[in-house]
């Protein structure tokens, strides 16, 4: 493994950790992206499940998941978490070493992960695992870019305050939670939207391209049938 896929492994065990003491991120955009995905799959693949808490809506309309992390702690909470779900398999890997088959799976699910990985590589390895029909789901990260995504950040930020205040009682999270994520995010690099719309033309063409308030995108992709 090399070295900065060490430092995230390490980075989200440590995230991991304060998540087991104080609670997870919100799950914002789970309604919406759950809505995205077909109602009955066969076989699914979600890349970078955390502690599972998509996993586990996933499984609720699969038949089974397939769901892949770095981090060893996640897995641990994510299998702690899901002991009524027996068509899950959670697995501790990068996914980069998995082997595929192809055409193997429905639906590929993949939150706040592909701004870790060497985009061209896994959207080849995605899209030749997908098969014809299938639905690929990339949620992440979205840079700002510009004077019209500064103006969006300014109505964003205090919304997020005022979302957590009244889901914890609280408007920040607690200063170990903040710490882990700021030491995790301290360097990373996001696609910007102009960025997102290219990669979609060069390897998902007729992507559906959502925009999000709290600094995050949706691309839905469907596979040609052959």
């Amino acid at each position: 493994m090399d070295s900065s896929l060490r430092q995230i492994r390490e980075d989200f065990d440590r995230i991991a950790l304060v998540t087991e003491q104080y609670g997870g991120p919100d799950d914002t955009y789970h309604r919406y992206l759950i809505s995205q995905l077909p109602l009955h799959c066969e076989n699914v693949l979600e890349i970078g499940c955390g502690t599972g808490s998509f996993t586990r809506l996933i499984a609720r309309r699969a038949r089974n998941v397939l769901a892949v992390d770095l981090s060893p702690q996640m897995i641990r909470l994510a299998r702690q978490q899901s002991t009524g779900y027996s068509n899950i398999e959670y697995i501790v890997s990068d996914v980069q070493r998995l082997a595929l088959k192809p055409e193997s799976f429905a639906c590929i699910v993949s939150l706040a992960t592909l701004h870790h990985l060497p985009m061209q590589p896994v959207l080849s390895q995605m899209l030749n695992a997908l098969r014809p029909g299938g639905v690929l789901l990339i949620h992440d990260l979205l840079a700002a870019d510009g004077v019209v995504d500064r103006l969006r950040s300014a109505v964003a930020y205090p919304a997020k305050a005022v979302k957590r205040l009244r889901q914890t009682g609280r408007l920040r999270a607690p200063r170990a939670v903040r710490l882990a994520w700021a030491r995790h995010g301290d360097g990373e690099v996001y696609l910007t939207l102009d960025g997102v719309r290219r990669m979609c033309r060069h390897y998902l063409p007729g992507a559906d391209i959502q925009r999000h308030l709290f600094w995050r995108y949706t691309v839905i992709w469907r596979k040609h049938a052959t």
